[in-house]
């Protein structure tokens, strides 16, 4: 069943794509809530829970919580691709689901391009602030030791 798309106005296609890109989420939630539930069935009904089968056979030994493990590195903050025009603590990498603030800008029009402009301006903002600030601090004159102090020193007799 094809639909005529060029009738939709820009402001309608864009809430189209919101509305589309929420149902296929949910329908890709339920699909796997329902292909979790038959694969916990299937394991039940051959006596094994779905960790045995997933997670090896039910005699494998499991580590235990006080086993050395290797430490986890240290997951380093992703860079903000996106921020909003006008409330600058809005931000997102550009990484995992949209926040609703950037829902809510597409479905009224905007463009994520305007949101990536403004973050682009906000760190060449932060940057001329940082660079103000390191180059405001001026450091401190040492000052010479006195050659009168030097020359206390007595000679020992």
């Amino acid at each position: 069943m094809p639909v005529n798309l060029s009738n939709y106005s820009l402001t309608q296609l864009k809430q189209l794509r919101a509305r589309i890109e929420k149902e296929i989420a949910r329908q890709q939630s339920t699909g796997k809530d329902a292909l979790l539930k038959k694969l916990k069935r299937m394991a039940r009904e051959h006596g094994l829970s779905l960790e045995d089968v997933l997670g090896g056979s039910p005699d494998s030994e499991k580590p235990k919580a006080n086993d050395a493990r290797r430490p986890a590195a240290p997951k380093t903050p992703v860079a903000v691709k996106y921020r909003h025009p006008s409330k600058m603590d809005l931000a997102w990498s550009g990484r995992g689901r949209k926040p609703r603030w950037v829902e809510a800008w597409l479905a009224h029009g905007g463009a994520l391009d305007a949101l990536a402009t403004a973050a682009a301006k906000f760190d060449k903002k932060q940057q001329r602030v940082a660079k103000a600030a390191a180059d405001s601090v001026t450091p401190t004159p040492t000052v010479a030791p006195v050659a009168a102090a030097e020359a206390e020193v007595a000679p020992a007799n």
